[in-house]
């Protein structure tokens, strides 16, 4: 049975109700027919039809109501959960959810380690990227979580160059507009001799539409789940750039408050395996990307020469090295942080 909603408006349960119903065929996961024990408020920012939501944090959701331990997640997708996407992580920290995804990026300062994750020149794609993470997770990273009990840690697709001009080199990119999850990725703009502007994702599109930015880095996943193929038609997509890191975590008094089952069931079915899901969805989702921009008439893929690629290499090396530099100026063993991640030598 579904468990009955928390004490909201009416119009407001209708809301929850029918964007969970979009979701996965309810407002919440129902698990066994009792009343759970444990009532969790599973929010995020996106639509319920976004792939994270529909494919990951639903089925995960009606995974633990259904484990039998007492647990019932209520979810709140679509942004119901108040607040702006850069502020899910404080939603989080603070209880005003129990468990949200955020996208580290959107707040730097905090994820100083997560973000090597960021770097360019490492892995092809973000199912190794996220195996690599979560072999370092204990020694180089865990100390970002220390507010938290985290659930889920993965990349996105790789991201690419997209922009309303042809592009063929970093200095082609000279005057442009991109757009920015991070602080970090904003160096490596900067580096390629673009200017970086900081938005959250769900702002792109109307900053494309309008021209307050000529373009992103993003990975191309995008042109699907945000429509962006509408709004930009020129795209470089096999360059070496690094991953954006999304978490999904839980709020650690929620969690220290389970029952030991309870805590099983939430181990059991958090961690690596939990974000490979993530990662491998983002490159199933790298793929449709692809075909949706070479179906289009409107868009094009560039094909770089070995020559002009080789130019991007060596912005992103000059881009690595000094973003190593700065980190380790702030007393982060980044250099080895960066070795232990890629498994080889900065």
């Amino acid at each position: 049975m579904i468990k009955s909603l928390p004490k909201l408006s009416r119009r407001t349960a209708l809301a929850v109700s029918a964007a969970g119903a979009l979701a996965f065929g309810a407002g919440l996961f129902a698990g066994s027919a009792q009343a759970a024990d444990k009532d969790l408020k599973m929010a995020f920012f996106a639509s319920p039809k976004h792939p994270v939501w529909a494919g990951m944090m639903a089925p995960w959701g009606k995974t633990l109501s259904g484990a039998g331990a007492g647990i019932n997640i209520v979810g709140f997708p679509g942004g119901q959960i108040g607040g702006k996407p850069p502020g899910a992580f404080k939603r989080v920290v603070n209880g005003i959810a129990d468990i949200e995804f955020h996208l580290p990026g959107y707040t730097s300062t905090l994820f100083p380690r997560t973000l090597v994750m960021e770097i360019p020149l490492q892995y092809p794609d973000s199912v190794e990227a996220t195996k690599a993470m979560w072999r370092i997770y204990e020694k180089h990273i865990a100390d970002d979580y220390k507010r938290v009990k985290l659930l889920g840690l993965w990349g996105t697709d790789v991201p690419v160059v997209m922009t309303n001009k042809v592009v063929r080199t970093p200095d082609d990119l000279k005057g442009l507009k991109l757009r920015t999850p991070s602080r970090n990725q904003a160096a490596i703009i900067k580096a390629l001799g673009a200017i970086p502007v900081a938005m959250p994702m769900p702002q792109t599109y109307g900053a494309l539409e309008k021209g307050v930015v000529d373009g992103a880095i993003v990975g191309i996943s995008t042109v699907k789940s945000f429509k962006l193929a509408e709004v930009v038609k020129h795209y470089i997509v096999d360059l070496p750039m690094g991953y954006s890191p999304q978490i999904i975590a839980m709020n650690r008094a929620a969690y220290d408050k389970l029952s030991p089952a309870q805590k099983a069931v939430i181990d059991k079915n958090s961690g690596l395996e939990f974000s490979l899901v993530g990662a491998r969805s983002y490159e199933g989702a790298r793929a449709g990307g692809i075909k949706t921009i070479t179906d289009r008439p409107d868009t094009s893929i560039t094909k770089l020469t070995d020559a002009e690629k080789a130019k991007w290499v060596e912005r992103l090396q000059a881009a690595k090295t000094q973003w190593i530099k700065e980190f380790e100026g702030q007393g982060l063993p980044y250099g080895q942080i960066v070795s232990d991640y890629t498994g080889k030598s900065s």
